[in-house]
């Protein structure tokens, strides 16, 4: 059954579609959860049945709890850190516009 050409055209394919944004849905889920209801609610249990995945996945994917709570605070650390490149970026291309406002008025 596996050798079978078809095979991999119908049943691969949409498998493995699932199992890749599976860590980044079960974060955003995490995320939700602590944002509505607090970090009480945090639970390995919780994610997979507000993610519609089995209760294994969050303990595959993260360890456990621990590992999830690390996950979560890992991602929020790279959003803040990719906000305050994004601000930077902003405030030196304002700078420069400054620059460039100051160099014409002399003229």
């Amino acid at each position: 059954m596996l050798g079978w050409p078809w095979f991999h055209l119908i049943v691969a394919p949409p498998r493995a579609g699932i199992e890749e944004g599976m860590r980044e849905r079960l974060l955003h889920v995490a995320e939700q959860l602590v944002r509505e209801h607090g970090l009480e609610a945090l639970t390995l249990a919780a994610v997979a049945r507000h993610a519609h995945v089995g209760r294994g996945a969050p303990r595959y994917h993260f360890g456990g709890k621990r590992g999830l709570v690390d996950a979560l605070e890992e991602a929020r650390r790279g959003n803040v850190v990719e906000l305050r490149a994004v601000r930077q970026q902003r405030l030196s291309v304002a700078s420069g516009r400054r620059q460039r406002a100051a160099v014409h008025r002399r003229r």
